[in-house]
């Protein structure tokens, strides 16, 4: 009986906290994304269509402040979670090794369909996957960057989707300094 309370008590309060953590603009917003248990990349399929929910997943970050991602990140749905701490590196905020380090201490095993091709992986391991395909994204933004004054319309088409992806602002020393973190954070685990 006491147990009863103890859980009824326990889902109040987190009830109270999510009202206070997140605006009611982000929390409409991630309305459609809240029973969602798998995630996908932006273009999925043999076609290449974008996925709707990483787009409607883009609205949220559009909104959401770096502290709303990181409630979503610890409480949200698998999409939100795995979402929200990529996006939260991608702002280089320090909460993603904290979230790292979570999940690969409390492994949360989720579907991720990147392309056309799906992974059973704990949500860890994607946002490592994350960091690691960040530096191709930095690399081929800083070489487009360098040519400005020769670009052609196909690199300024790329330039313009790795900053839609939210690379905009991530440097090669950011990537660097998170991986040596996840090294850590790894070593310690093992």
């Amino acid at each position: 009986m006491r147990y009863q309370y103890f859980y009824g008590f326990l889902l109040t309060f987190c009830l109270i906290m999510y009202n206070a953590q997140v605006s009611d603009a982000v929390k409409k917003l991630a309305k459609p994304l809240e029973n969602i248990s798998y995630a996908e990349s932006s273009h999925i399929g043999v076609g290449g269509e974008e996925s709707k929910i990483y787009n409607q997943f883009k609205k949220v970050a559009q909104s959401a402040t770096n502290d709303e991602l990181y409630y979503f990140a610890m409480n949200g749905s698998n999409a939100l979670k795995v979402y929200s701490g990529k996006e939260l590196f991608k702002r280089n905020d320090k909460r993603f090794l904290e979230i790292y380090s979570f999940y690969s201490s409390n492994p949360l095993m989720m579907k991720y369909t990147l392309g056309c091709v799906g992974k059973n992986k704990n949500i860890a391991e994607f946002l490592k996957d994350e960091v690691y395909s960040a530096q191709d994204y930095i690399s081929l933004r800083d070489m487009l960057l360098k040519n400005n004054n020769k670009q052609d319309e196909i690199e300024k088409t790329q330039l313009k989707q790795i900053k839609e992806l939210g690379y905009g602002k991530l440097t090669e020393e950011d990537i660097k300094s998170v991986k040596i973190q996840l090294e850590k954070i790894d070593n310690k685990k093992n």
